[in-house]
């Protein structure tokens, strides 16, 4: 006879199991689903056999059922059908407009269908044709002439072509022009030479120096040599240059005045920010613009007049697209619990998506490529500065990016009002235009965190039109994460950070800063107060080109940060850079066949001594966070007494209990500003299960167990971006 404790207990588990049950068919029944073809109607009732033409109206559709219901329902689910949905007008999810987050919200594709939200348009087959003006057809490339083709954007219906920008550091964030895809790849406008650089011969003329003031905007003038090349520019007012003007990390782009092709000079009609030099290896241009220079497979040239694409395609294509959309193909502004999955977008002149004063809002699984800009932005910009400024205050905005670098400079405490608890998961990005997701959230002034992070996302070719300065993954505010990212192929940054307490965890960060000099591919500096933030648990490889890169790099003063567990592997001339900070800890990782492991000086005391000064920018920085009061002062207890403890000299600086395997120099500047203490140094591979497949997990008889009885071993196979984990 069964027990009375084990019937009450049967009873009670048997009442729990119908409660589940009933929420669960009740939660069920109260989801509520909308959903969108591309054969839809703008007035469908949004059933699977009634869609909807598009995300907009479904999104209007869900908003007005949630407040027709006024409760009862348990959330709201979007179902897009597969195709490609054109978006000419930003998608809007903004709090009290477009949507209530009264009910979670999740838009997705129907059962796992390829969707496309596509910001430009597609061309028919006819749109392409041969040449027709023999006269321009002139200035082709003998050996390509017959093979140029042509398309009449205006005939296509097609009248806003955008316009092309001057870009590079410190100038503004922008939408690009409208540019050329064929089979989902970018085209290039034409360029000299295809590769490579020429070099700034003789300096006529540095121009006017807007870094340091002068707003007269005086174009640069120099010579050339070993070239007739530019003798066959027919006009050369419509040629830009591209390069690398005065300084390695600071790359610009500027419209050319004129060409003297006898006397072999050339004038800008533009300065760049540090103007114009010569006698360095980088201090080089290429010229773009020029439909004399089309001679690879999609290279083109754009006659803004006419409005006509002169391109070379492929022997044979599929499909030809042009960008259009300027503004975001979707933005999210005040609203929260919002999840958009497993969508592509793609094609556009602007960003892919928005974050503004978002809460719990998850980007999950999504593909961006062939955007003029970044992928996803979370939080406001600034107006555009109307002067090449390389610092100043600007008036905040929503949906840009704008001169954010220079307010940033000027105002080290902006608070973007990017929200919280924020989420890029499993997403995959390439062949953007200026960078990949710029992450922030969190408040400098209280270090209240922001919690948003970017998880397992790929993030490659992210720097198509502005190619320094547009990071990975620019993190920003306080208290936010970067894990399990493949951050690759990149001619500069790989991740820029600003502020406080953040955590760069198991990313796999490799062939970046390609083509630069004096950067990195991890990079922050110039702030004493940014501190807090931990890199961990990394694999930094295979990074730079022919000039001088690192892949750490605590930049001009540089203060508390933690560097351990991470692999170092061919990373750059200097892997732990520190220029003139204090409070910086190396420890527990592993450097290989890397130059040198680390750097540091004392540039506070010598050539950067300025940011010092009464009144100058570390002053203001300091004070701008109440450095000496909480939160910092306890946080950070010896930052408060900065300015009473010889800030010019480097402090507290740390490498311990490394490894240190075919370095040809532990330590490059000054030595003895760094502590090293157990730290095991060798030639030869100290005992990795493969370094010849790059597997640096120390074997169970590593000599390393012996020698540094306190190092630990690293979770390498927990390192990188994994494929598996999207769902």
């Amino acid at each position: 006879m069964p027990d009375i404790v084990d019937i009450m207990i049967n009873r009670t588990l048997l009442i729990l199991l119908l409660s589940f049950l009933a929420v669960h068919t009740y939660a069920q029944k109260n989801i509520v689903s909308i959903y969108v073809a591309t054969n839809g109607k703008a007035t469908a009732s949004g059933s699977i056999n009634d869609p909807l033409i598009n995300l907009s109206s479904a999104i209007n559709k869900a908003k007005n059922v949630v407040e027709v219901r006024k409760g009862g329902i348990a959330s709201v689910q979007i179902l897009l059908r597969k195709g490609t949905y054109p978006v000419d007008r930003t998608i809007e999810l903004v709090e009290g407009k477009t949507w209530t987050s009264k009910v979670p919200l999740t838009i997705a594709p129907y059962n796992n269908e390829k969707v496309i939200l596509h910001g430009g348009k597609v061309l028919s087959e006819g749109t392409v044709n041969k040449v027709t003006d023999a006269a321009f057809a002139g200035r082709f490339l003998p050996e390509v002439a017959e093979k140029i083709r042509q398309i009449d954007l205006a005939k296509a219906g097609i009248e806003d072509i955008g316009k092309l920008r001057s870009t590079g550091f410190a100038k503004p964030f922008a939408p690009a022009p409208l540019e050329l895809f064929i089979d989902g790849k970018a085209c290039s406008i034409a360029r000299w030479p295809n590769n490579g650089y020429i070099l700034i011969d003789k300096l006529i003329d540095s121009g006017s120096i807007p870094r340091w003031g002068d707003t007269t905007r005086r174009g640069g003038k120099f010579t050339y040599t070993g070239t007739q090349r530019p003798s066959r520019w027919k006009d050369p007012s419509k040629v830009w240059l591209y390069g690398f003007f005065m300084w390695g990390y600071a790359d610009e782009t500027v419209p050319v005045k004129n060409i003297d092709t006898v006397n072999q000079t050339i004038t800008t009609a533009a300065p760049s920010m540090y103007g114009f030099g010569t006698g360095k290896p980088w201090r080089s241009w290429y010229a773009y613009n020029l439909p004399e220079e089309i001679d690879s497979t999609g290279e083109y040239y754009m006659d803004e007049d006419k409005k006509i694409i002169y391109f070379l395609p492929p022997a044979s294509f599929k499909d030809i697209e042009v960008s259009m959309l300027e503004t975001p193909v979707m933005a999210l502004e005040g609203v929260s619990n919002v999840s958009v999955k497993n969508i592509t977008i793609t094609c556009s002149r602007g960003m892919g998506i928005y974050m503004e004063r978002t809460t719990g809002v998850r980007i999950k699984g999504c593909t961006f490529s062939n955007l003029g800009m970044m992928a996803v932005n979370m939080g406001r910009g600034i107006e555009p500065f109307a002067d090449n400024q390389h610092s100043g205050s600007g008036t905040p905005a929503s949906r840009i990016i704008g001169s954010i670098v220079p307010h940033v400079y000027e105002n080290s405490t902006y608070d973007r009002q990017a929200g919280s608890d924020n989420g890029i998961i499993d997403c995959n990005i390439f062949q953007t235009g200026a960078g990949g997701i710029f992450l922030s959230g969190g408040d400098r002034l209280t270090l209240e965190p922001g919690n948003s992070f970017v998880q397992n996302c790929r993030i490659t070719d992210f720097n198509r039109i502005q190619k320094t300065h547009r990071p990975g993954i620019w993190i920003s505010g306080v208290g936010n994460r970067i894990s399990n990212c493949e951050i690759f192929n990149a001619p500069s940054l790989g991740v820029l950070l600003h502020g406080n307490n953040h955590v760069f965890e198991f990313n796999n960060i490799h062939h970046v800063a390609l083509n630069v000099d004096d950067m990195s591919a991890f990079y922050y500096g110039r702030d004493p107060s940014e501190q807090g933030s931990v890199v961990r648990n990394n694999y930094f490889h295979h990074i730079g080109g022919a000039h001088k890169t690192m892949a750490v790099y605590h930049d001009d003063g540089a203060c508390g940060m933690k560097v351990y567990n991470n692999v170092f592997y061919k990373a750059g001339t200097v892997a732990g850079f520190i220029g003139g900070g204090r409070d910086n800890h190396y420890f527990n990782n592993i450097f290989i066949d890397t130059k040198y492991a680390s750097h540091i000086d004392d540039r506070l005391s010598n050539w950067a001594k300025a940011v010092l000064d009464t009144g100058g920018l570390f002053e203001k920085r300091l004070h701008a966070v109440n450095f000496q009061n909480p939160p910092y002062s306890i946080q950070y207890p010896e930052l408060k007494n900065y300015f009473n403890d010889d800030p010019a000299f480097p402090k507290r600086n740390t490498f311990s209990n490394n490894i240190m395997v075919k370095i040809n120099k532990l330590v490059e500047g000054k030595p003895s500003l760094i502590t090293f203490t157990d730290n095991l140094v060798v030639d030869t591979d100290p005992g990795f299960v493969s370094w010849e497949n790059e597997d640096f997990h120390l074997r169970k008889d590593s000599e390393v167990w012996k020698k540094l009885l306190g190092f630990k071993q690293i979770a390498f196979e927990k390192i990188g971006y994994h494929a598996a984990g999207k769902k």
